[in-house]
């Protein structure tokens, strides 16, 4: 009876260990730091774009704070929305989970961008 309770607390181990492996695997690959150099979040109701000015093609909009992904930034259109003007514009990933579905290589204004100033310090033009 010793060696078959052993056994199964050995099989418990292991498959709880598996599964820990495999929770945290999924968490990140969907990390958006992994892909872009700066993580950041992005606000909600905010454009998503191919190139940095309000003109260009919409790819989404996100639904609610959003998580992104920052490699770069720009100068591009002079914006001002809610009391904030800035031209600098986010080039990288969002990840907008109530959709299910990853932005690459997109536009975001800085005035959306939740990263503290504009540009943000550490992040490289483009």
């Amino acid at each position: 009876m010793a060696k078959r309770s052993t056994r199964f607390a050995a099989t418990g181990l292991a498959l709880g260990a598996a599964l820990s492996l495999l929770g945290t695997a999924g968490a990140a690959e969907a990390a958006p730091s992994g892909t872009s150099g700066y993580a950041a979040t992005v606000q909600a109701h905010s454009n998503l774009r191919d190139a940095p000015r309000t003109n260009s093609r919409i790819w989404g909009t996100t639904t609610k704070v959003t998580e992104a992904g920052v490699a770069c930034y720009t100068r591009g259109q002079r914006v001002t929305a809610g009391g904030y003007t800035t031209d600098v514009w986010y080039f990288g990933t969002v990840i907008d989970y109530d959709i299910g579905h990853i932005y690459s290589n997109v536009w975001m204004w800085g005035g959306n961008v939740n990263v503290g100033a504009d540009p943000a310090p550490g992040i490289p033009g483009c």
